[in-house]
């Protein structure tokens, strides 16, 4: 967030209004109201209850019938399965319209489920805003402030509160960042999460032992919400179907239908059948993110037929993103730290998540989008660097458990010129366009703001189609699926009622909430569903299997393999391993020596023959094979 001002007059001057108007905070802070509770925990269901509150989604199958036998046109159609897209179908669908999402691979295959982690405002956005006067980040950080309120209250399971540390090195820095934590608060309003702090001394080194601290003058402590993308990417698309939406992944779309100049519909492919569909609908939102390039060219197509040459990206601007996760031990179990000033005027980021320590990003520009993004060696070692000055002990590249890298499809504010090609300066907004045909591609973004994004992009169908929904925007209220009767001590009453280990207990509490009970209920019902899923394919005895079996495998069990088949879409490995579950995220090697038992299962269950059995394990083993592991 907070760079090194420069030492000229004007930057002086700049420096003690920051810490002028930071006091003036800090005393609001202390008049204003108290804050009013995200999630309202008084009035929950006893776990034992829920099931039957549980009614199984439709199967694969019957959602492909209904684009046989369903409306004759949608009231719109939405082209792909990201957080945007599907954040349009949950939206669309609980205002009463008729929804059809189609997704070419799978829920946040692509962006969605390589993002930070963060349910956040953008503090370093609040530091343009002040000391740039520009009013658009400043409306830029309130509007993801009120965005992450929503995140938390619609999704109480999948979003928590996350305190990062801001370690202070030089004194003159400690009114300076200071001063943005509590402004950072104060824009926040009542919706803040929990007030900023400033530790001194001792008490700043005892908050992080990991750091280095022999020049350690203090730490800025201030709150933003950590989350699991790729699971609320797939509570979305489960919401949008439970509400009525006809949602699939692998359906990729070939061709726009026209008529009389305007977008009606598509053609699109099963990829597990080829079987193809014409879907029409009334009006049709291109939701692909990095790749919506792709589509509008297929717009700019009499037929709506893609170019036979691929085109570089001309609307968006592509970034790559690296992260990578580290053992626990690289930083503190409750609180992230951030690094306030790279080496090429960044922040990056150090943060708890699922029981591991995330590290990132980068920022590299790009000519194209990739299908499939690495993370290289430089950039994996860019970070470890930046990781080195703050930790005590020698980081080692051995310990990268997995490393990754995302492409974020930035909108360039024309008002800002090139800098040297880098992307840092480009504004994480959103744009929404209308072309001529009636195609409506949102563009842009960060998942802290994707139900925002969706709502405008709804009430854009709505007018430029001459739609009539039955209901207006529910998402500001809607409970996800899963946070429904949500309470913290679900994990508490798992072990309890279902004698389920504590490890587990808290991984499906926290990642499931209330549905957690289907997976108790299919975990106690076989001894094979009890298994880890490292060690599905190495027990020979599934009976004998103990509770300690978790002490040395992540919390990832044959029950979780088929809840993810039967109620939220899996088709392949990869979609368990690295989406459903982030085994693939959090340690590549151990999701790599999965593969085998994930294989057998998924085969048996949905029926594979040889042949793509063996397809859907070099596939697997392609994808986490380039997640970091080092080659031996």
């Amino acid at each position: 967030m907070f760079r090194r001002l420069a030492t000229s007059k004007l930057a002086k001057a700049t420096y003690v209004a920051s810490a002028a108007l930071g006091l003036t905070v800090v005393y609001l802070d202390f008049i204003k109201s108290p804050n009013k509770p995200l999630v309202d925990y008084t009035n929950f269901q006893p776990l034992s209850t829920q099931e039957k509150n549980v009614v199984k989604p439709p199967t694969r199958q019957q959602l492909l019938q209904r684009l046989k036998d369903g409306p004759t046109t949608f009231d719109t159609l939405i082209i792909g399965g990201g957080a945007v897209g599907s954040g349009v179908a949950v939206d669309a669908v609980t205002r009463g319209l008729s929804v059809c999402l189609l997704e070419r691979e799978d829920f946040a295959s692509g962006t969605s489920s390589k993002s930070t982690k963060m349910a956040h405002g953008g503090v370093r956005y609040l530091e343009k805003a002040i000391f740039q006067l520009l009013k658009d980040q400043l409306d830029l950080v309130i509007e993801a402030l009120n965005e992450r309120a929503n995140m938390m209250r619609t999704a109480p399971h999948l979003v928590s509160v996350l305190p990062i540390l801001i370690p202070v090195y030089k004194w003159w820095q400690i009114p300076y960042f200071y001063a943005g934590c509590k402004m950072y608060d104060w824009f926040a309003g009542y919706q803040n999460l929990r007030s900023s702090t400033l530790y001194l001394g001792e008490h700043a080194k005892a908050a992080a032992p990991m750091i280095e601290s022999s020049n350690l003058k203090a730490a800025c402590l201030y709150h933003d919400g950590s989350f699991n993308d790729a699971r609320m990417n797939a509570t979305l698309a489960l919401t949008a179907i439970e509400n009525g939406a006809t949602v699939l992944n692998y359906m990729n779309v070939v061709q726009l239908l026209k008529q009389d100049s305007k977008v009606i519909g598509v053609i699109a492919q099963d990829r597990e059948t080829g079987e193809t569909f014409q879907i029409k609908a009334k009006s049709v939102v291109n939701a692909t993110g990095p790749f919506a390039d792709q589509i509008l060219e297929m717009d700019k197509d009499p037929k709506g037929l893609p170019p036979l040459i691929k085109q570089l990206p001309k609307m968006v601007v592509p970034s790559s993103g690296v992260h990578i996760v580290l053992p626990e031990y690289y930083g503190p179990k409750e609180m992230g730290l951030l690094d306030p000033s790279t080496e090429d005027g960044r922040v990056m980021f150090f943060l708890p998540w699922q029981g591991k320590v995330l590290a990132g990003t980068t920022d590299t520009p790009l000519k194209e989008v990739p299908d499939s993004p690495v993370a290289k060696e430089d950039e994996i070692n860019d970070i470890l660097n930046e990781l080195q000055k703050y930790i005590n002990f020698k980081v080692e590249r051995e310990d990268v458990l997995s490393a990754w890298s995302g492409v974020r499809p930035l909108v360039k504010d024309p008002s800002i010129e090139e800098n040297n090609g880098k992307t840092e300066g480009l504004v994480r907004s959103h744009l929404i366009t209308t072309s001529p045909t009636g195609l409506v591609t949102i563009l842009g973004g960060k998942w802290t703001t994707y139900r925002e994004m969706a709502e405008e992009t709804v009430n854009t169908i709505i007018s430029t189609s001459n739609l009539e929904p039955k209901r207006p925007c529910q998402t500001n209220s809607i409970i996800l699926a899963g946070g429904e009767n949500y309470h913290p001590g679900i994990d508490t009453q798992l072990i309890h009622e279902y004698h389920i280990p504590a490890k587990l207990a808290t991984h499906w509490a926290n990642n499931y909430g209330t549905r957690s009970v289907i997976l108790a209920k299919l975990y106690i019902s076989d001894p094979l569903n009890r298994l880890p899923i490292e060690l599905a394919g190495k027990i020979e005895h599934p009976k004998e299997l103990l509770g300690e079996s978790f002490m040395e495998t992540e919390p990832f069990t044959v029950a979780e393999l088929k809840y993810a088949m039967n109620y939220e879409y899996a088709r392949t490995p990869v979609d368990f391993l690295a989406r459903r579950t982030r085994l693939a995220f959090l340690n590549a090697k151990e999701a790599y020596v999965s593969i085998d038992a994930v294989v057998n299962i998924m085969g048996r269950e949905l029926g594979w023959n040889r042949k793509t059995a063996e397809q859907m394990k070099q596939d697997a083993e392609d994808y986490i094979g380039k997640m970091g592991i080092r080659p031996q």
